[in-house]
């Protein structure tokens, strides 16, 4: 079957590469800021508007998944910073792996559109 016959899957995969870019911004601002309640649940929101539209993609299951724990930790490192700032895993690394798994999402989702525009 082709990605033709699944049009549904094509806009989902388009907008859920458009809401991870949006989403990476709102990451970024939140590990440069102390912890800001307003772009924390911008974070959050944008994770439960992924999570609907990884559940039309199971293909995507698996990075999915990923992005998920990693934002976890990365989470768990931010309040960790915010309590003991000296006892706890750089915020950095925990920033760039999750950035790392946000990417590869994202990268799959313009694989499959990529495989969309050689069909059409």
């Amino acid at each position: 079957m082709s990605a033709r016959e699944f049009p549904a899957a094509d806009a989902i995969a388009f907008r859920l590469a458009a809401l991870l870019e949006q989403y990476e911004q709102d990451v970024e601002e939140l590990t440069a800021t102390s912890w800001d309640a307003k772009v924390y649940e911008c974070v959050n929101q944008g994770l439960a508007e992924m999570r609907l539209l990884c559940a039309g993609l199971p293909l995507m299951s698996v990075a999915w998944v990923h992005v998920l724990i990693s934002h976890a930790e990365l989470v768990n490192c931010l309040w960790r910073r915010a309590a003991k700032p000296k006892d706890c895993r750089s915020t950095d690394d925990c920033k760039a792996e999750h950035l790392l798994a946000v990417g590869a999402l994202r990268q799959k989702c313009l694989r499959h559109l990529s495989r969309l525009e050689r069909i059409c």
